[in-house]
Order: structure tokens, then C-alpha cells, then sequence
């Protein structure tokens, strides 16, 4: 059986991200705001912008998390980065597996014996 995942991301955690109003012709939307080219593991592709991310598995899971969320940085940036800034790499979010709920079938009463009528096998064709 698969399984389905529930996942929840902090997305002003990611770097340079901020909360800004912006006044349209009509109305005020609040937006999030997000630098491109400054956040780790995000591109601008062709076809839409990506924000590359990790799940990694929990030793001791906490708050029915069994993984949390970090950027995926290159391998490349990785080994370039320290101990510390490899350690202050934020945790985005968590992510946990959603439990489905066993159908069960309503039974609104049960029929006996004498409802059925009664078989003695002798006219079956085999």
C-alpha cells in the first residue's frame, strides 16, 4: 500500500525571504517576497522557478515528524561550506506520513437461516 505524506515548510526560513505589502490598482496583498538568485537550492528554469529540498530521515522523531526539511545544496557548495554553516543550514519543515482511516461498512441488521432457501448440492451441473 502507498504511502502519502503530509508536509508542512517555514518558507520566510529561506535565506533573504521577507513578508511585504504590495498595493495593486485595486487592493493590498500581503506577498511573500523571495531573492532567486541569493536562496540556496532555488534556480529559475524554463518552465518555472524550483526550490530543490531534502528529506531526511529522523533518529528520534518528534511531533509524529518522521523527517525534516533542508535545502539540498550541491555537493560542491557543501564541501566548500564549514562544520558551523553546514550545521546552521535550516531545518524548512517536517514532513510525516498521513494515516488513512479504515472504511468501515455501515450494518444496519443481519438476516438468519430462514431467509435463504435450502441447498443440497444435487443439481449442480458438475
Amino acid at each position: 500500500m502507498a504511502t502519502n505524506f503530509g508536509i508542512k515548510i517555514d518558507l520566510l526560513k529561506l535565506k533573504g525571504a521577507f513578508l511585504k505589502n504590495i498595493k495593486g490598482n485595486t487592493t493590498t496583498k500581503r506577498c511573500l517576497i523571495i531573492p532567486v538568485d541569493e536562496c540556496d537550492g532555488m534556480f529559475l528554469g524554463e518552465k518555472g522557478c524550483y526550490l530543490n529540498l531534502n528529506a531526511i530521515e529522523m533518529q528520534n522523531p518528534q511531533f509524529n515528524d518522521t523527517h525534516c526539511i533542508k535545502v539540498n545544496i550541491s555537493k560542491e557548495q557543501r564541501e566548500a561550506m564549514t562544520e558551523e554553516q553546514r550545521n546552521a543550514v535550516p531545518i524548512l519543515g517536517g514532513l510525516r506520513p498521513l494515516e488513512r482511516k479504515q472504511e468501515t461498512m455501515q450494518v444496519r441488521g443481519t438476516l438468519g437461516a430462514e431467509a435463504f432457501d435450502s441447498f443440497d448440492g444435487d443439481d449442480l451441473p458438475f
